[in-house]
């Protein structure tokens, strides 16, 4: 498949989307880098989440925090380039979690404002004991 020639203003909203949250972030990233940290994300899930890091998941969370507030200062070429990658992981991320108990369903799917925050893993390897997170 050949890749669209992105402009120079493509370019440029891709960085200034790096500044623009960079204090929120810790420093400026790419959306490559975002894109390939929500994807290692939604792997760690499909492969069996280990509960000891439940209380850091949502924390977890914060590379498709970054996508959804870089969206909107990337130009329309960006997004429509990257947009089937991500929408392929938040599917992905979708199959591999369920929404918490006592969250509406409709909260937890896409359109629900930051939806992936009212899911947890499906598959959670848990030793006996080990206290989870509410809703989990």
């Amino acid at each position: 498949m050949e890749q669209p020639t992105l402009s120079s203003d493509d370019y440029a909203s891709i960085h200034e989307a790096g500044r623009a949250l960079a204090l929120r972030y810790g420093g400026i990233v790419t959306i490559n880098a975002m894109l390939e940290r929500w994807e290692s994300v939604v792997e760690d899930i499909e492969d069996g989440f280990d509960a000891q890091y439940a209380f850091e998941y949502r924390h977890d969370l914060w590379c498709r925090d970054w996508l959804a507030e870089a969206w909107p200062i990337l130009t329309a070429a960006v997004r429509s380039h990257r947009d089937g990658e991500l929408r392929r992981l938040d599917a992905r991320y979708l199959s591999a979690t369920t929404h918490l108990e006592g969250v509406s369903a409709d909260r937890a799917e896409p359109g629900g404002g930051r939806w992936w925050h009212w899911r947890r893993p499906r598959v959670v390897e848990c030793v006996e004991g080990l206290e989870l997170p509410s809703g989990w």
